[in-house]
């Protein structure tokens, strides 16, 4: 499968929302984590783990893991 344009975040693979906030997407993808602190540190238990999903897809670098071009993105 091809992937669309506009990639979705709520359609990744990689996104997951928290059971009370269900507006609010993480992204669970191991690359995006890797950097980031706070996904890092959560336990398991405790909501869903990952990256603020708007924040990753704000970025527009040249280096930008996933960014506003969605390059990680995977279907569901």
């Amino acid at each position: 499968m091809s992937k669309p344009y506009p990639a979705l975040c709520k359609d990744c693979k990689w996104s997951a929302t928290e059971e009370d906030r269900d507006w609010y997407l993480k992204c669970v993808h191991p690359v995006i984590n890797a950097n980031d602190s706070f996904a890092l540190s959560r336990a398991k238990g405790e909501r869903a783990y990952g990256s603020n999903a708007q924040q990753e897809r704000a970025k527009t670098g040249w280096f930008a893991k996933c960014g506003m071009k969605g390059k990680l993105w995977e279907a569901k």
